[in-house]
């Protein structure tokens, strides 16, 4: 595989977003993925089903309900059957994971800023641009 290529860059960039990341959150005891859900239950929730997640993050049964079960276990979501249906698990935002939220909140910006640094805001905008038109273009393949 050659080094310029577009799928191999993207999945250097996501790597080292993901190792980064895991090493940043460590002190949290949080993980980039778990992470994702809390953004996602801040972002829609603060409660949302175990099935809503799945979707959200394009992953399996299995990878979400260890992801949930670790962060029930260190106390930053809880878990209770939804009451419109049992067969489905709510997830919920505890305040701990308020606590903590507008630090995650920097650290992402921080990166943000990071990755965009030396480039214009013209450059920025047309490399968002590219990025949500290649990944368009993979959403017509499904």
């Amino acid at each position: 595989m050659k080094k310029d290529d577009i799928g191999y860059l993207i999945k250097l960039i996501s790597d080292r977003m993901r190792t980064q990341g895991d090493a940043e959150l460590k002190q949290y005891d949080l993980t980039f993925s778990q992470v994702r859900i809390l953004s996602y239950l801040h972002r829609y929730g603060p409660k949302a089903t175990q099935k809503e997640i799945e979707a959200w993050l394009d992953v399996a049964h299995p990878t979400v309900v260890g992801l949930v079960s670790r962060l029930e276990k260190n106390g930053f979501v809880e878990c209770y059957p939804d009451p419109q249906d049992r067969r489905n698990k709510l997830v919920g935002l505890t305040p701990k994971s308020y606590e903590i939220k507008e630090r995650v909140d920097e650290k992402k910006q921080q990166n943000e800023l990071q990755m965009a640094a030396g480039l214009l805001p013209e450059e920025q905008q047309e490399l968002i641009h590219l990025l949500k038109r290649v990944y368009a273009n993979l959403e017509q393949e499904d």
